[in-house]
């Protein structure tokens, strides 16, 4: 399997629950055919391995990502501050898979 062989993290793949593991791959999958439109489900379908790094991607993903994602700037918590940047929504593995950037993921 790709994230036992080829994933040297993957605590986080193997401790999540399997509906979980098949929610990501599906959102990696509608996440990158609509980032990268010259690939196509049938005709030219995207690289195992860019959808199985972007599954992890999401998976990773914590709430302060997701909030960031969802434009907020900072958390404030007892004192404690934490100011974000925007986080690319695409993992910079996939993006090295697919040797291409598209969109605003492009320098």
């Amino acid at each position: 399997m790709y994230f036992r062989e080829n994933v040297l993290h993957n605590e986080e793949w193997f401790t999540t629950e399997e509906a979980t593991r098949q929610r990501a791959l599906n959102c990696a999958e509608a996440q990158l055919y609509r980032a990268f439109r010259n690939y196509q489900r049938i005709d030219r379908p995207l690289p195992k391995d860019a959808l199985f790094e972007q599954a992890l991607w999401l998976i990773r993903m914590d709430e302060t990502i997701r909030k960031s994602q969802q434009g907020i700037k900072s958390v404030s918590v007892s004192g404690l501050s934490i100011t974000m940047d925007k986080i690319n929504r695409i993992s910079p593995e996939v993006i090295a898979i697919l040797g291409c950037r598209v969109g605003r993921y492009a320098d």
